[in-house]
């Protein structure tokens, strides 16, 4: 994930106050996503998951 500008090629949808974008082909591939965020003690940011993905390495 990187912060930037819609490109043609990608599909924006908006989170809350945030918007994201995808690539087309990828958005095509996976039916969803999910988005959250983590904070933790030496980490915090945003987590993307595909839609039947799992949460556990």
């Amino acid at each position: 994930m990187a912060q930037g500008e819609p490109q043609d090629e990608e599909i924006t949808f908006p989170v809350g106050d945030i918007e994201f974008s995808v690539e087309k082909e990828i958005a095509d591939l996976v039916p969803g996503f999910q988005i959250d965020y983590y904070k933790g003690l030496f980490q915090k940011g945003y987590v993307v998951y595909a839609d039947g993905s799992s949460r556990s390495c």
